[in-house]
């Protein structure tokens, strides 16, 4: 049966002004039609359920473009590295993923999971097996020995959400056996992070090696991503043909150029700035806490100026590190607004049109007929208030054309 909803304030998700008087049609999982209420419109779709969402925004199902689903928000991860077995972690991993739904993000892409499982969690969901939103997996990061994503001392084995190479063929290895199980992207580690030991800003992976990993993913078209905080990291990762920068805290003037030189996607992450906006007692280690706020000191500075000039941005939150709560990711399209300077509709197309452009997933992120019907109602007027986003009793949800039931 066809479906409308009628008389609500429409985005589209790529336009920059919204539709006061909008309408969407669909049936099944596609969209009919997306545009201006009228009657010739509904006309159309004789005996189409009907419903009136005046006061309402209808939008395309949002996109978060770095989560970890084996990460949880606590204040560190440790723990739950060592005492969860695999198959408990999927399954905790499963519920992750159920709460990003359930909060408007019909898609998400997984950038580093304890056991790979994201792997098994995009299966099931594939599968019908359980309720989630489309994932886009990638399995564990690649690190070097010693970086970031390599969390333990080297006497300890831990499972973690990276794996550690050396070299290009100990990359271009580990690249392949990704593709074995289905990556939709390789996830590499080119500079030191705040939730690891060691320089946060100092370069890692080499060109090379991130070449290598290039090389292999562009064998299949599956995307590249690259954590970046350093100057020098972000710029490697983009001499080596990664497409999406995750973090780039300190992005500097040539970081900038290159990125809209070379068609680079940059996912500003942050709501990971939350772990330095914690109490003492929140149980964050203080060197994380410290290197955090080393990060921010040049990270909002960096996202102004990229964002002035054109370089393109997609919505990540890094949803799992500490306090950052799977759930909880329109925060970002906010903080976008808050801390970066965005237009509220900037803002949206980073979480819908842009993130689907930058992760080649071209039939979603747009409000347009032929396109899959993953479509938000939300209480009120988002460009008059983003944060009515972050509460999810004001989001319908419709995934692949049906109702998420909360």
């Amino acid at each position: 049966m066809v479906k409308l909803y009628v008389h609500g304030q429409l985005i589209d998700g790529v336009s920059d002004d919204s539709i006061s008087d909008g309408m969407i049609a669909w049936e099944g999982k596609t969209i009919l039609y997306a545009g201006p209420y009228s009657q010739e419109a509904v006309n159309r779709y004789p005996g189409a359920e009907t419903e009136d969402v005046s006061g309402k925004t209808i939008m395309p199902g949002l996109i978060d473009a770095h989560v970890h689903l084996t990460m949880y928000g606590k204040g560190s991860s440790v723990n739950d590295f060592l005492t969860d077995s695999a198959t408990y972690t999927a399954i905790k991993a499963s519920q992750m993923a159920l709460r990003d739904l359930r909060a408007g993000f019909t898609t998400i892409r997984s950038l580093g999971d304890k056991a790979s499982a994201d792997f098994a969690v995009k299966r099931a969901v594939n599968e019908g097996l359980i309720e989630g939103p489309r994932i886009l997996s990638s399995g564990k990061c690649i690190s070097i020995t010693g970086g970031h994503g390599d969390f333990v001392p080297g006497d300890v084995k831990l499972d973690t959400i990276g794996e550690t190479c050396d070299g290009v063929e100990e990359v271009r290895r580990a690249a392949r056996a990704r593709l074995k199980n289905n990556a939709d992207c390789i996830k590499l580690m080119s500079t030191g992070g705040g939730n690891s030991p060691g320089p946060g800003t100092a370069s890692q992976m080499t060109v090379e090696e991130m070449r290598a990993a290039v090389e292999v993913a562009e064998t299949r078209n599956v995307l590249t991503a690259a954590h970046c905080i350093g100057a020098e990291g972000i710029k490697n990762a983009m001499r080596a043909g990664v497409r999406t920068i995750e973090h780039a805290s300190f992005l500097d003037d040539e970081g900038i150029e290159m990125a809209l030189r070379g068609g680079h996607y940059i996912s500003s992450t942050l709501c990971a700035f939350r772990t330095m906006e914690q109490p003492p007692e929140a149980g964050i280690p203080g060197y994380v806490v410290e290197k955090i706020r080393y990060f921010a000191t040049a990270h909002y500075t960096g996202l102004k100026k990229a964002y002035k000039a054109g370089v393109k941005f997609m919505l990540g939150t890094d949803a799992g590190t500490p306090y950052n709560f799977h759930g909880c990711n329109a925060e970002e399209i906010w903080r976008f607004v808050r801390d970066g300077g965005f237009t509220p509709m900037d803002a949206i197309k980073a979480g819908t049109s842009v993130a689907a452009e930058g992760l080649r997933q071209d039939d979603i992120g747009v409000l347009a007929a032929g396109k899959t019907a993953d479509i938000l109602i939300v209480e009120g007027n988002v460009l008059e208030d983003v944060r009515i986003l972050c509460r999810q009793e004001n989001i319908k949800v419709i995934h692949n054309g049906k109702l998420v039931v909360k």
